[in-house]
């Protein structure tokens, strides 16, 4: 951070003298020698407060920036308090010297200019050096930064008055007439700067994690984390996924013990050795089921021939079908259920 200083008038009131409360920072964007800009918010507000609370010592006023010097700098005040104004800015409550208040009251000095530091990666003013009363203002027809509420102080019609009066305008000239009168003399305005925001490149870490570019911008990253998270959500795990399969396998081999048995080629007596075969080779058990001789006649049972089984499809079955984007009604077309 460097140190920068502004200059702005003091706000004075003939019958009171000294001002209690001055404006440091009037609220807004602000530039200095026409490269250098700063912003003036809450929160830079907030910054230069905590700074000040940090370092336990008041911030004074000074003449002529004397205390940046290594003669003696005695104080023409000190600020008291602090005060955040969203309507002006940042405002100072000031306990003058005596000598300082005669000044002021005599109007000996006019000026003054605070000496602060500028955050570099978002140009807030964020801490407060020093304020310094000056009758030296680098600015040339300087605008007062602490200006009363209630409409254009008098001093200022005035000034604009002479400009008008100097450029050979009639007195209702418009701020467009007085820019052109001043063009036609060869004198270049400031323009008003544009300032692009940069785009703020995603940290090494989370371009390598995601498996992005370089160039990717914020929205990509998001776009991938929430696919990521989509993923979670949906994923069968390795474990889910082994117990659906043996609930499967334990299914099948009941279904295949089963019409076995309806075919009277298993017993009563042989469903849990079935069971186990079926379980451990299910292609095995179908094929011994097709090779086995019928030991149980179920034509001659009562009723005759055994009745078809039906089955709805079971939960296993209908999550399986779920994780692999099965229609079910695929499923019980495919198996004739």
């Amino acid at each position: 951070m460097d140190l920068y200083s502004v200059i702005a008038k003091i706000e004075q009131d003939s019958a009171q003298g000294a001002p209690e409360w001055v404006l440091l920072f009037a609220a807004g964007k602000g530039e200095l020698d026409g490269d250098v800009e700063f912003l003036v918010d809450e929160p830079a507000f907030d910054l230069i407060r905590q700074e000040i609370q940090a370092r336990g010592n008041e911030v004074h006023f000074d003449y002529e920036h004397a205390s940046l010097e290594t003669h003696a700098a005695p104080a023409a005040g000190w600020i008291k308090e602090l005060k955040w104004d969203p309507a002006r800015g940042i405002l100072a409550r000031v306990e003058w010297t005596d000598q300082a208040a005669q000044y002021l009251a005599n109007k000996e000095y006019r000026y003054f200019s605070p000496v602060f530091y500028i955050r570099k990666k978002d140009n807030r003013v964020c801490d407060l050096d020093s304020v310094a009363l000056t009758n030296r203002p680098r600015t040339h027809h300087l605008t007062p930064l602490v200006a009363k509420a209630g409409g254009q102080k008098q001093e200022d019609k005035m000034d604009r008055d002479k400009l008008i009066a100097a450029l050979g305008l009639d007195k209702d000239a418009t701020d467009e007439d007085i820019c052109a009168a001043v063009a036609k003399i060869g004198v270049k305005l400031p323009e008003e700067k544009t300032v692009e925001k940069p785009v703020e490149k995603m940290p090494a870490q989370v371009v390598a994690a995601l498996g992005l570019k370089e160039d990717d911008t914020a929205s990509v990253a998001v776009a991938s984390i929430e696919a990521l998270k989509r993923t979670t959500e949906t994923q069968v795990s390795r474990a889910e996924f082994t117990a659906l399969q043996q609930e499967l396998a334990d299914r099948d081999a009941s279904d295949a013990v089963a019409a076995a048995m309806a075919k009277g080629k298993v017993t009563p007596d042989q469903k849990e050795w079935a069971l186990t075969y079926a379980k451990k080779d299910l292609d095995g058990f179908q094929l011994y089921v097709t090779k086995a001789p019928q030991v149980v006649p179920v034509e001659d049972l009562p009723g005759g021939k055994a009745p078809k089984e039906t089955r709805e499809i079971d939960d296993a079955t209908a999550r399986v079908a779920k994780m692999m984007d099965v229609d079910i009604e695929d499923i019980k077309k495919a198996t004739g259920k």
